[in-house]
């Protein structure tokens, strides 16, 4: 299986609002080599990678709108054996990298420590590539219903962009009444 589509069909495809923040976030995350989805061996680091940019998204809007953020460890695990890997490719992607804290008894507690550490990363990623302010537009904009005359369906992120570019006014508005989201944007996200 295509580890490119399928990560956009499970992964992004899973809210269609969401599309255009997910597909900016990971092309750039390609374009710098913080993903690769083209060579075999990096399936699994891919969908904790992707798993850890929705689960950064869910944690936006919990702290905006006081939504549950839902996205979990079990989430990883489904995705990752959808593909075929079993849990011991996984616990071997966990031991590969020094970072991640294994307890060879309770596998959840792994990958749960895995996925925590990958959102580290991904939000550290994040704001290496984006300013504060941008990710709030990004996230805000991806993720709230205006009230407008019609629905904004973005085509694509380019479309996004111009919609955050011609109401930036409105989103710095949006900052101020939220600082407590723009502070934890600042200070790395963690969830």
């Amino acid at each position: 299986m295509d580890i490119e589509s399928y990560i956009q069909e499970a992964i992004f495809g899973e809210n269609e609002q969401h599309t255009c923040f997910y597909q900016l976030m990971w092309d750039t995350f390609k374009e710098s080599g913080f993903v690769i989805t083209d060579e075999d061996g990096h399936e699994i680091d891919a969908i904790f990678k992707a798993t850890a940019l929705q689960n950064l998204l869910g944690e936006f809007m919990y702290r905006l709108y006081d939504e549950v953020n839902e996205t979990g460890f079990e989430d990883v695990i489904d995705y990752i054996q959808t593909l075929g890997y079993s849990d011991e490719d996984i616990l071997e992607y966990c031991k590969s990298d020094p970072e991640i804290e294994v307890d060879e008894d309770d596998f959840d507690l792994t990958v749960k420590n895995a996925l925590d550490y990958i959102t580290e990363l991904t939000a550290d990623k994040m704001l290496d590539e984006f300013s504060a302010d941008d990710l709030f537009d990004l996230m805000f904009t991806a993720s709230y219903a205006f009230e407008q005359d019609f629905t904004f369906d973005f085509e694509d992120y380019d479309e996004m962009q111009a919609f955050i570019d011609t109401n930036h006014d409105q989103l710095d508005n949006y900052k101020e009444e939220y600082p407590s989201v723009m502070n934890w944007i600042e200070s790395g996200m963690i969830c």
